[in-house]
Order: structure tokens, then C-alpha cells, then sequence
């Protein structure tokens, strides 16, 4: 990738305890246990967790600039979804990842205002303040899809995670924007896969009926769900920076050097010792977006 940029490097990256739901503490006893005694129904059980996003806990900090947003709703499948806004002018929309929430881009929301953008955000379908127990990317796809709608249209979109998939999902279906900035987007179907099966002890005989499910299900492959599939169908005058932290345990940086492949003319910034969520609220990351956004160019 000849137009990386890197952050200042840190020796080691920091320990940091993460809370594990109980829901996956009890699958990843008992899927192993349930997939040698009745493995098809360990199979639809691993099919169903794969989208059935945990939800986790809404930080104070977090709570706090959800309450200094104007809320709405809009409706995907008949399933309400919260909608947050902040401030005024040019609108920048703002995308979480699975098993996240709009709140997330906190550290973002303020600096977003005060160069005189208008903040949209969401909480998809099954995650933070919204309804419903289960996903995928083409409800995440079809929420952005009505904001563009509601609010005729983005300056700028940044997404986080899986949400960056569904971003570039979005623009392939013809939604327009100038700019566009993923971080610790994943595009290795494969990967995603394992990481999942490796998180609630699903086999590889689960993965193999996943991908099956997908494929039958949505009418294609899981990597044809891929942001890297979308990238080679979206505008090519579009502006895209490529944000990725190379100790991702989640998204290996491999994610990030498929997409550029994907779009030779992306930008990318790869960080360290950021992880994949610590990176939303690195000062140095959100600089680089902001001058991305203002510029269309990191310089």
C-alpha cells in the first residue's frame, strides 16, 4: 500500500479487560457439549448467534451526548431504530459496527459541530437504544439508505467495523457522497467467520453450515457481503480513507490492504496499538478524519 501513513508507534499494547456477556459464556460451554449429542440444532444455534449481536452496557460519557442529540425514528422491517442528530449544516453521517451503537463515535460528535457540520447517527436494528434481537448487513444498508433520504443526502460518511461494509454496500447502491472513511473494516469473509466461530467454540462443520445458510438465504456468498465486493462497484470519483490498526484482533490489518486492492485510489492510515474500538477515540485518528473530510486529502 504505497500511500500508507502511520500513527507514532507505542512498544506494547495496553491490557484491557473486556466484559464477556453471559449469553456467550454459556454458548461457548455448551455448543461443544450440544454439537456432539444434536449437531444440526447446535448448527441453527450457531447460524442464529451469528446474527444476534450482545448487546453491552451504555456508558455514562456515552449517555451523556446521546442526551444532547434530537431524536427520531425510522422503521427497518417493521422494527423501530433510533436517530440521532447534533448541530447543523452539511450533514456527515456516522455508522457503527456490529455489537456497537451510534454513541461509540462520541469523541467525534463535538469536533463534527464546531466545524459547522450536522451529525447523523443510529443505532441499527438488535444494537444500543434500538428493538429487535437479530441483523444483518442489508438492514444496516437499508437504514442509511432512508437517512440519505430524509436528510437528501451526506457530505461525509465514517463507519466503523461491519458498518463500513454496509456504507460501501450503500454507495454501490447509488447513494452519493463525497467522501467516505471506514475504520477497522473487516472485507475476509473467511476470517469474519472464524473469528465468530472462535469466540462462541463453534467447529469448522459450523462454520461450513453457516456459510451454507448465507449463501442460500441471501442468494450469494458471504464474500460477496464484503465491502471489498461493494468497493469495486461504487463510484469511482468518490473520496476514501482507509483507517487500520495494525494489532486489530478483531480485523487483521490484511482487511485493510484488501480493500485498497479493491480501490486503488483509497487513502490509507494504518495506527498501532489502537485495537479495533479504542481507535474511535484516538485523537490522532479523529484529526485525520476531520482534515479528510474538510480537504478530501490528509495533507
Amino acid at each position: 500500500m504505497n500511500k500508507t501513513m502511520t500513527s507514532k508507534p507505542v512498544a506494547t499494547l495496553p491490557k484491557k479487560k473486556f466484559h464477556i456477556p453471559m449469553a456467550i459464556r454459556f454458548t461457548r460451554w455448551m455448543l461443544p457439549r450440544m454439537e456432539m449429542i444434536a449437531p444440526r440444532y447446535a448448527h441453527n444455534w450457531f447460524v442464529k448467534m451469528f446474527f444476534s449481536p450482545p448487546k453491552y452496557s451504555i456508558p455514562a460519557a456515552e449517555r451523556e451526548v446521546l442526551q444532547q442529540a434530537q431524536r427520531s425514528q425510522l422503521y427497518i422491517d417493521a422494527v423501530p431504530i433510533e436517530v440521532y442528530t447534533w448541530g447543523s449544516g452539511p450533514s456527515v453521517l456516522l455508522v457503527h459496527g456490529w455489537a456497537g451503537r451510534a454513541s461509540q463515535f462520541r469523541s467525534f460528535v463535538p469536533y463534527l459541530i464546531d466545524r459547522g457540520y450536522q451529525v447523523v447517527a443510529f443505532d441499527a436494528p438488535a444494537h444500543g437504544n434500538s428493538k429487535g434481537k437479530r441483523t444483518n448487513i442489508f438492514q444496516f444498508r437499508d437504514a442509511i439508505l432512508q437517512l440519505e433520504n430524509r436528510t437528501g443526502g451526506f457530505l461525509a460518511i465514517v463507519a466503523h467495523s461491519i458498518g463500513g461494509a454496509a456504507a460501501i454496500f450503500a454507495l454501490a447502491e447509488g447513494i452519493k457522497t463525497q467522501t467516505v472513511i471506514t475504520i477497522a473494516t473487516p472485507s475476509i469473509g473467511d476470517e469474519i467467520i472464524h473469528e465468530f466461530a472462535l469466540r462462541i467454540n463453534g467447529s469448522v462443520k459450523a462454520e461450513e453450515k453457516l456459510k451454507a445458510y448465507i449463501r442460500q438465504t441471501f442468494q450469494r456468498p458471504f464474500n460477496e457481503l464484503m465491502a471489498s465486493h461493494f468497493a469495486r462497484q461504487m463510484d469511482q470519483g468518490i473520496d476514501w480513507l482507509i483507517i487500520h490498526d495494525e494489532h486489530d484482533k478483531e480485523a487483521s490489518v490484511k482487511n485493510a490492504q484488501q480493500l485498497y486492492e479493491a480501490y486503488p485510489r483509497a487513502v490509507v492510515k494504518i495506527t498501532s496499538t489502537l485495537g479495533h474500538t479504542r481507535i474511535l477515540r484516538d485523537e490522532d485518528v479523529i484529526t485525520a478524519c476531520l482534515k479528510f473530510i474538510d480537504n478530501r486529502s490528509l495533507y
